[in-house]
């Protein structure tokens, strides 16, 4: 019995972190500052493809996906096909936001980067829920787990250089195809840069709620 709570009560908190990192992202949209680095790729190509960011999420994730079994080839299992789950849940939970955002409209760019600042703590609490609820990583994560894995290199490291891959990627998307950042701007960098570090504050001024979610 007590196993069944405990499953019970970590998948609640994965769906929680997915539903706050979704949240997150719809913010970042309609602030028009640009998303999370995982969210920039499917964030630039909504501006030029008739499909919603929610759904180009989830066919980017399953792309994530397939890479992870070219790096991992033997090692690929199940556990890594899981990750379509979470995944899924993730685009259907941003495209639900949006649309209930779809009034938003910002004049000033202080209310813009308000907003981008806000999304930005709201994905690192959302982060805080899916690390420690101990299930199943979203495909974002994955691959640079599995890149980890293959290359021996720590699971941060990776992390990084992924998030400045796709970030990367974005932006040459952008470039040609607007001449302009569409899609990935500022809020892209900050995200970046304070995600993983507000993500560790909150582990740090906050060791009682951590002890309760991991345990």
């Amino acid at each position: 019995m007590r196993k069944i709570i405990w499953y019970i009560k970590h998948y609640l908190m994965l769906l929680t972190g997915l539903l706050l990192m979704a949240f997150s992202v719809a913010l970042a949209k309609v602030a028009t500052l640009g998303t999370s680095p995982i969210s920039s790729i499917p964030n630039v190509l909504s501006f030029l493809v008739p499909l919603t960011i929610g759904q180009i999420t989830i066919i980017f994730m399953i792309i994530i996906i397939f890479l992870e079994f070219l790096v991992l080839r033997s090692e690929f299992s199940w556990i890594n096909i899981i990750q379509l789950v979470p995944s899924l849940l993730f685009g259907l939970f941003i495209d639900l936001f949006v649309g209930w955002l779809s009034f938003v409209d910002f004049d000033y760019y202080w209310e813009k980067l308000g907003t981008t600042l806000l999304s930005i703590f709201i994905l690192a609490l959302g982060v805080l829920f899916e690390v420690n609820s101990k299930t199943v990583v979203m495909a974002g994560e994955g691959i640079a787990a599995a890149m980890a894995l293959r290359w021996e290199k720590l699971f941060g490291i990776m992390k990084v250089r992924c998030d400045l891959t796709m970030m990367l990627v974005a932006a040459v998307m952008s470039l040609i195809f607007f001449r302009n950042l569409v899609g990935i701007r500022e809020g892209t960098v900050l995200s970046a840069l304070l995600t993983g570090r507000l993500e560790i504050m909150m582990e740090r001024q906050l060791p009682g709620f951590i002890f309760w979610l991991r345990n």
